[in-house]
């Protein structure tokens, strides 16, 4: 077959590479069959290499899919706010298989477990958390504009969460703690070398903060903290609180000193996190590296 491009040969039977794009990453395919040109150097494909390079890209995918947990494919139906019928409904699948699956009575098989990604992939809530790829994408586009204001530590962690729109659940697994603790580590109820080393190490982690993001906002922290120690809040209404009530009124006034602290800012600050905490913090992060 004669060349396209220059009319001056015909094609030549070769092999080349070519690189596709999966997932969002791109992949280089090597030694590809085509059709090349020995006069001008053009490179084509006949429709048979071309089905080649396609069920390689294919097989690519597959294999780059995760099996899913038995927790995320609990995840998709609580996030997406679905009953199991409905998700079976929409994915034409058996009520049984997917129940199973969520049970983990048996492994997804992998043509279901990419059906289900690609499902996943229409809805952006699920994406982040779900996929690890897409939640650091969304953490670290929240960064760029969190990170150069004056808040504390939990005030960031809480805005990082409601913004990408995180469960809160998965953010408890993924840093080990039991939502009490997230709830009193936003309220900055803690000091913040009162949490642990290990614990502040995997938000570090989660959240792709550096250890000059992570000082910054310590600090912030303690002046919410020091604030809070020498404040008497009075709440004329009422003087007994249910659990619920408590946790409104504790988030209420952190919220209050957090606004104090960023209209003092960091020049009227006075205490700082100790070094020796965070090197703690750099020798978690580095054991479990």
């Amino acid at each position: 077959m004669i060349c396209t491009n220059c009319f001056n040969a015909d094609y030549q039977t070769s092999t080349t590479e070519l690189t596709v794009t999966v997932n969002g990453e791109p992949h280089l395919l090597r030694n590809l069959a085509c059709e090349t040109c020995p006069a001008c150097g053009e490179v084509t494909f006949t429709h048979e290499q071309s089905l080649e390079i396609d069920k390689q890209r294919v097989a690519l995918e597959f294999g780059l899919k995760p099996l899913l947990t038995p927790e995320q494919l609990k995840m998709v139906r609580r996030v997406l706010n679905m009953k199991l019928d409905e998700i079976c409904d929409l994915l034409q699948i058996g009520r049984n298989s997917y129940g199973r699956w969520e049970r983990g009575e048996v492994a997804i098989t992998p043509s279901m477990n990419l059906l289900v990604h690609n499902f996943i992939e229409k809805f952006p809530d699920a994406k982040v958390n779900l996929i690890p790829a897409e939640r650091s994408a969304a953490i670290k586009k929240v960064n760029s504009s969190l990170l150069e204001q004056y808040l504390s530590f939990g005030e960031y962690i809480r805005e990082v969460i409601s913004t990408t729109r995180l469960l809160p659940d998965l953010v408890c697994f993924s840093l080990e703690i039991d939502p009490a603790t997230l709830t009193r580590i936003e309220n900055n109820d803690f000091a913040p070398e009162q949490i642990s080393p290990d614990v502040t190490a995997r938000i570090v982690q989660f959240f792709g903060l550096t250890l000059d993001n992570l000082r910054r906002l310590l600090n912030a922290t303690l002046s919410v903290v020091t604030m809070k120690n020498s404040t008497t809040v009075v709440h004329a209404r009422s003087t007994s609180y249910d659990a619920k009530g408590e946790a409104a009124q504790a988030s209420s006034v952190n919220k209050v000193l957090e606004k104090l602290a960023q209209k003092r800012g960091e020049t009227a600050q006075q205490k700082q996190v100790s070094d020796d905490y965070l090197a703690r913090v750099q020798a978690a992060l580095e054991k479990s590296l």
